[in-house]
């Protein structure tokens, strides 16, 4: 089974999803819309969801914590179900610290295979937790922000909080 929520985050004004099974947060879309969210968490992984906001309440405190600027690293279980080349890549991104941005190009070395800079963006678009695997601290090569599931000006103020905070 798997538990979601609808949480707001007010330094962005607007809401997203979060979802849970028993081995940790499994996803979170980015966006507003309840039946899209649900279309892609069963995509992902087919077992049923039920709304249940207490169940998640720790992983959002966390969440709004880190948008309010007074946490660089969460402690929550996840969840990620992917290919290995995936599964490399979201650990290097994991693994880039609080402030800190790398290029696709670093991060496909950093994942094992420095000449899958594409492959490396693929992945941190189907990123399934994104925020707690920080696909937004990928920027281009040439310095330009690149893109975000949660769009372009979501991605400039994680980044700006990070660079003032961290």
């Amino acid at each position: 089974m798997i538990f979601y929520s609808k949480f707001y985050v007010s330094q962005l004004k607007r809401s997203f999803f979060i979802a849970k099974n028993e081995n940790g947060v499994c996803y979170i879309d980015l966006n507003d819309n309840e039946k899209r969210f649900l279309t892609r968490l069963s995509d992902y992984i087919q077992d049923k969801a039920v709304k249940k906001p207490a169940e998640l309440s720790y992983e959002v405190s966390q969440i709004k914590d880190y948008f309010s600027g007074r946490r660089a690293n969460f402690d929550m279980k996840i969840y990620l179900k992917g290919t290995g080349f995936q599964t490399s890549v979201w650990q290097a991104l994991a693994d880039t610290e609080y402030g800190e941005t790398v290029s696709y190009s670093e991060l496909a070395k950093r994942a094992g295979n420095k000449k899958a800079f594409r492959a490396a963006a693929t992945c941190c678009a189907a990123n399934p937790v994104p925020i707690i695997i920080p696909c937004h601290r990928v920027i281009a090569k040439d310095g330009s922000i690149g893109g975000f599931g949660g769009g372009i000006e979501m991605k400039r103020y994680m980044l700006q909080m990070e660079r003032k905070n961290g």
